[in-house]
C-alpha cells in the first residue's frame, strides 16, 4: 500500500506542470486591450500598450505603429501604411484592400476580434475598437511589414 502511494504521488508530481501550464493560456481569447489599453497574451502577460492618442507600443515601451487621423494603421520607424479600417467601422484592410479581421460588438462594451479565415484572435476593450489593428501587429509581431 505504501508502494501504491508513493507512485501515485510520484505520477503527481511529474504530471502536475504539464496540468498547470495547459491552464494557464486561454485559447478562446489569445489577445485582448482592455479598458486601460493594456495589449494581453494568452497568459494574461502584458505584451504592450495602445494609447488614448491611438500609439501602439511594445512592453519596452517602443511605438510600433499609430492609428491616424484618417484610420490608416502607420508603422511608427518607416511612416509607411499599413492597412486601414473599413467604411463600416467592423472591417480592417491591409495596405493591398485584403480583408485582415473583422470586429463583433458583444453586450459586455468589448468587442470580438475575427482574422480573414473566421478565427477568433482576441477581444478589445469597445473604446479601442479603432486600434484592433494592434492586436495583428502582436500576433505576427510586426513581421507583416516584411511582404512589402
Amino acid at each position: 500500500m505504501k508502494l501504491l502511494a508513493l507512485v501515485f504521488l510520484f505520477v503527481c508530481l511529474v504530471t502536475s506542470p504539464f496540468y498547470t501550464y495547459a491552464q494557464g493560456a486561454n485559447y478562446k481569447q489569445p489577445m485582448t486591450i482592455n479598458a486601460t489599453g493594456q495589449v494581453k497574451d494568452a497568459t494574461g502577460a502584458t505584451i504592450g500598450l495602445v494609447t488614448k492618442d491611438k500609439m501602439i507600443q511594445d512592453a519596452k515601451g517602443h511605438k510600433m505603429a499609430f492609428v491616424d487621423g484618417q484610420g490608416n494603421l502607420v508603422d511608427a520607424k518607416t511612416n509607411k501604411k499599413m492597412g486601414h479600417m473599413g467604411k463600416d467601422g467592423k472591417t480592417y484592410m491591409d495596405a493591398s484592400g485584403d480583408l485582415m479581421f473583422t470586429i463583433k460588438n458583444n453586450p459586455d462594451k468589448t468587442c470580438d476580434i475575427f482574422d480573414a479565415k473566421g478565427k477568433k484572435i482576441g477581444n478589445v476593450h469597445e473604446s479601442y475598437k479603432g486600434t484592433a489593428c494592434a492586436l495583428h501587429c502582436f500576433e505576427n509581431q510586426h513581421t507583416h511589414m516584411n511582404k512589402q
